[in-house]
């Protein structure tokens, strides 16, 4: 009498040295956000200094922009993996609204100054 059940034999698994790995879920939206949103405070922390500063600020307003997009992006799926990533899609969204109003304040800074230097010319006609 035998005790095997009946269908398919006994397979052993094959050895291996190494443990098996699943890999965690990541937020890659919430990466993207931190790593452009760290490039556009690099470049448009120039924006301030005359002509140097145009260049920073065209330059440094896309990945800025971008950030914001995708830091939203991925604090949204962040909610859906259960908080992964969430802290960078902040430092990401932190970083890309400071750039950018460093940007837009410099800008209107600079059209102010440039209109009232011309008002107060007496030889501009």
């Amino acid at each position: 009498m035998s005790f095997a059940p009946q269908g398919q034999p006994y397979q052993q698994q094959p050895y291996s040295p190494y443990p098996q790995y699943t890999p965690q879920p990541s937020n890659g939206m919430a990466v993207t956000s931190m790593i452009l949103g760290i490039v556009g405070i690099v470049i448009g922390i120039w924006t301030p200094i005359p002509f140097l500063g145009l260049f920073a600020a065209i330059f440094g307003f896309v990945p800025a922009g971008l950030g914001v997009v995708f830091g939203h992006i991925g604090l949204s799926r962040a909610k859906q993996l259960n908080g992964i990533g969430r802290g960078q899609a902040i430092a990401g969204l932190a970083t890309g609204y400071v750039t950018v109003a460093l940007i837009v304040l410099v800008t209107l800074f600079w059209l102010i100054a440039m209109m009232t230097s011309a008002i107060a010319d007496p030889y501009y006609y």
